[in-house]
């Protein structure tokens, strides 16, 4: 088969479905300002976020993503049987191992798709999104694939450690991989990574390093932690040498981009990066507002806001970009079919 960007090559690969699943419970600043001290408007101020959404008790990582999934495959207009393969980008799954994607296939009954998980923390989806690509680009046989962010954070944050608790969310997003016109989907993909801020942002708590035991229970260990001024810091210096990286690839620049579809971490890390780039907020979609920091998902989840709000139109170039704790920074550029 030919290489992706080899002229004539008789398809491409794009995204023909997303879907979404958010829980109903919501975290406001207040609600938090109670718990950790600092004051709703500071909270506000610092990440322009208002409210996160909060999974029960009852939720599992598995069964968030199904239901994104089955959106997502309703959209694309395909069968669970019809896939190929499923990759969960997540940290956060049922279980420390096995790999939750194989609780997935299980309940939407995909049979045939062949199934791992992958774990780049905030740019997971995108990462993901270009391993999937890679896989139906070289296997004639995986026709459509399914790749899924999904977070489920809440039961790891200390509610009283404001640095980290008022960032984060629940929620899943799915996208459907399949075939799409020559020159259109995925034209362009880059990863790359800084370890030298691998303890910026961790959680320890069950690693093979940090066992969970009776004796440290106490210590905190199953709780996030946060460098807040290295992970902006990451931010500003990388991110956007990942995607003039990527654009370089197919010979584009920020200035041609139609549309961005960002990891939703911070609005005023948004705002800076858009303003960096000397380009106006309506070339992009933010919903960290609302949802708070869902990782994983929210890559996938803005770009099924991004979706079914109309954003985006047939021949837009659309640049999807992430920072993850590690760190890891990743581009992926599509040309919009629809």
């Amino acid at each position: 088969m030919s290489p992706p960007n080899e002229p004539g090559r008789d398809y491409g690969v794009g995204v023909i479905g997303v879907g979404k699943w958010l829980p109903e419970g919501r975290l406001t600043n207040a609600d938090l300002a109670a718990l950790s001290g600092m004051p709703a408007e500071e909270i506000e101020e610092k990440t322009g976020i208002r409210e996160r959404r909060i999974c029960s008790d009852e939720d599992t990582a598995s069964e968030m993503s199904a239901a994104a999934a089955r959106d997502a495959l309703a959209m694309a207009g395909i069968e669970p049987e019809d896939l190929g393969l499923i990759v969960t980008c997540t940290f956060t799954g049922d279980y420390v191992y096995p790999a939750v994607s194989c609780k997935i296939q299980d309940i939407l009954g995909a049979r045939n798709a062949g199934t791992f998980d992958l774990m780049a923390n905030c740019t997971g989806f995108q990462v993901g999104l270009g391993v999937a690509s890679d896989r139906l680009l070289m296997d004639p046989d995986v026709k459509y694939a399914l790749v899924m962010g999904t977070a489920l954070q809440s039961r790891f944050i200390d509610r009283t450690d404001a640095d980290s608790a008022m960032y984060f969310g629940d929620g899943a997003g799915a996208a459907v991989l399949g075939p799409v016109d020559p020159g259109y989907g995925i034209i362009a993909n880059e990863v790359s990574a800084n370890g030298r801020a691998f303890e910026a942002v961790r959680l320890r708590g069950g690693g093979s390093s940090h066992p969970m035991r009776p004796e440290n229970a106490a210590e905190g260990l199953q709780y996030y932690e946060i460098q807040g001024l290295e992970v902006w810091k990451q931010v500003v210096q990388n991110q956007p040498k990942s995607m003039r990286r990527a654009l370089e690839k197919v010979g584009k620049t920020a200035e041609d981009v139609d549309f961005f579809i960002f990891h939703q971490a911070n609005l005023r890390l948004i705002e800076f990066l858009m303003g960096k780039m000397r380009l106006p907020m309506e070339k992009t979609f933010t919903n960290v507002e609302l949802y708070g920091n869902t990782a994983d998902a929210s890559q996938a989840i803005t770009l099924c806001d991004a979706v079914t709000n109309g954003c985006l139109k047939k021949d837009d170039l659309v640049v999807i970009s992430g920072v993850g704790a590690g760190f890891v920074f990743g581009t992926t550029v599509l040309r919009w079919q629809g």
